[in-house]
């Protein structure tokens, strides 16, 4: 499992240079006389678009365009003063994946004010949302909409505060500055990563994720929620939760980053169904991953190993299996406990239920 860490450390990369790679914006000119998208001398400086990229049609050319092009861009802008035709051929495609960037321009600092963003265009449904180094500005997101990403660069160094509940289609990226739920509940579809200079404040709020859980900058739980509902999780990094619940009404595998510490301030809730285990492992076979459970445990129908528990009170999960190296976690039968009375004395007491 060496590879769920290298993709923990990838992603850190990810979060760290998001910021650093830019689309080219092309501007149509028509200047090889063929009318074809796919001519790079009808672009300016020669290019052909590519997936990501910006497209302007303006007055510097107002000839028709063929396009004869299967790409993904960021964003096609057709300026008033262009008047010819765009015409796109069979088999090409012209796909929109737009991205939308926070200016931090407008008089306030509301998400809600497309002066605040690039293009003063508004974040749509499917948009790609960046805060990066354009803008550090604060921002109070007030739109009820569903970006495929949301991302703070690691350049970013302002606060985002919600004051909408947020689904997010795709991954969240919190690599720079604060993301403040304030009581506001978060789904996110694909992975949430906080990065070495970013700041999750989760207040009161419920976080949902279905895909991984990676920490590597600050979580503030607060009195918090996080539900991990996808399959085939992995939660990377030491991370401070209040409430954490995986339940499954299949067999499934919760992965936990060898060596990391979770801790559980209130509640832990860990569940399999008879006819499917929910299975708790370490990223790296025979490496315990540890866990210091604070408040109550319900633990059930789960299959275990490497488990490491690190506080007081032993680990009693309930129908479960004991799959080899696990530290102070019981799998029925009975514990005998033996000690000093204070009297030079030993006392034995056998509570059942904690067997190892």
């Amino acid at each position: 499992m060496r590879y769920k860490q290298v993709f923990f450390v990838f992603i850190l990369f990810l979060a760290v240079i998001i910021n650093t790679t830019y689309a080219d914006t092309l501007r149509w000119t028509n200047g090889g006389g063929d009318n074809l998208a796919s001519n790079s001398t009808n672009w300016s400086a020669d290019f052909v678009p590519q997936d990501g990229d910006r497209v302007i049609f303006d007055s510097s050319s107002v000839d028709d365009c063929v396009w004869d092009l299967s790409v993904t861009l960021d964003n096609i802008n057709i300026d008033s003063g262009y008047t010819g035709a765009i015409t796109i051929t069979s088999p090409a495609s012209l796909t929109l994946d737009k991205t939308i960037v926070w200016t931090g321009l407008g008089s306030d600092d509301r998400a809600s004010n497309s002066e605040n963003w690039s293009n003063n265009t508004l974040p749509q449904d499917g948009d790609k949302v960046i805060f990066n180094d354009t803008s550090s500005d604060d921002c109070t997101w007030d739109i009820s909409m569903s970006p495929a990403l949301f991302t703070t660069s690691s350049a970013y160094t302002g606060t985002v505060t919600l004051s909408e509940y947020l689904s997010i289609t795709g991954n969240l990226t919190i690599a720079g500055g604060t993301l403040d739920l304030d009581h506001n509940d978060l789904l996110v579809y694909g992975y949430l990563l906080i990065g070495a200079n970013g700041s999750l404040n989760a207040t009161s709020s419920i976080i949902e994720v279905k895909g991984d859980w990676a920490n590597g900058g600050s979580f503030v739980p607060g009195s918090s929620t996080v539900i991990l509902s996808g399959t085939g999780q992995t939660i990377y990094g030491d991370t401070t939760f209040n409430i954490l619940i995986k339940t499954v009404t299949a067999e499934d595998t919760l992965f936990f980053a060898a060596g990391s510490t979770q801790t559980i301030a209130q509640s832990l809730t860990l569940q399999g169904v008879s006819t499917g285990l929910l299975s708790l492992r370490s990223t790296e076979d025979g490496t315990y991953w540890n866990i210091d459970p604070q408040g109550t445990s319900n633990i059930s129908y789960t299959s275990i190993k490497d488990m490491n528990n690190i506080n007081s009170v032993i680990i009693l999960p309930l129908n479960s299996v004991d799959d080899g190296h696990n530290d102070d976690v019981g799998f029925g039968g009975s514990e005998c406990v033996c000690i000093d009375n204070g009297l030079n004395l030993a006392q034995v007491f056998c509570i059942e239920g904690r067997g190892v």
